[in-house]
């Protein structure tokens, strides 16, 4: 069993710094310049030069300490009750392991540039949405996908 607690942390892991790690090479990328403006489908869906985000979810203004206690806690809570609800059901699930670590990795890099920079790096416009950037993505596709893994268990029993 102590195997396959291990293999389940390195997916989780994986999935942290997969997601950490592209959040920050596109933020510099973006930051210095080398993204510019690349558009995948004109008005619609491209790449702008980095636009800071001193707010919260779609700019919303708090002040610094608050959004970042915030972040931090509301990281921290998330990665336990998600630890506790994939592992309760006995087996864990890879894919929720997996989905997990790239809602905490996306959320470690927004919480990294809000500590080092004072706001978030955003680079990603998708009309109408607000610009955004990796960490975002892989903080909501993790927890839509996640959430739609735990209403098809509950269909499925």
């Amino acid at each position: 069993m102590k195997k396959l607690r291990k293999i389940h942390w390195v997916y989780f892991s994986a999935s942290l710094l997969g997601v950490f790690a592209l959040d920050v090479i596109t933020k510099w990328l973006a930051f210095n310049g080398f993204m510019g403006e690349h558009q995948i489908i004109r008005g619609f869906f491209y790449m702008t030069a980095f636009q800071s985000n001193s707010g919260i979810a779609y700019g919303i203004p708090l002040p610094m300490p608050i959004q970042i206690m915030g972040s931090a806690l509301i990281l921290l809570l998330l990665v336990r009750f998600g630890f506790d609800f994939i592992t309760c059901e006995g087996k864990p699930s890879i894919l929720r392991l997996i989905l997990l670590g790239a809602i905490a990795g996306g959320g470690l890099g927004n919480l990294m540039d809000r500590v080092s920079n004072g706001y978030v790096i955003d680079f990603i416009v998708l009309r109408p949405f607000p610009t955004f950037n990796v960490a975002d993505v892989g903080i909501t596709v993790g927890i839509v996908l996640l959430f739609g893994t735990m209403v098809l268990s509950k269909t499925k029993n």
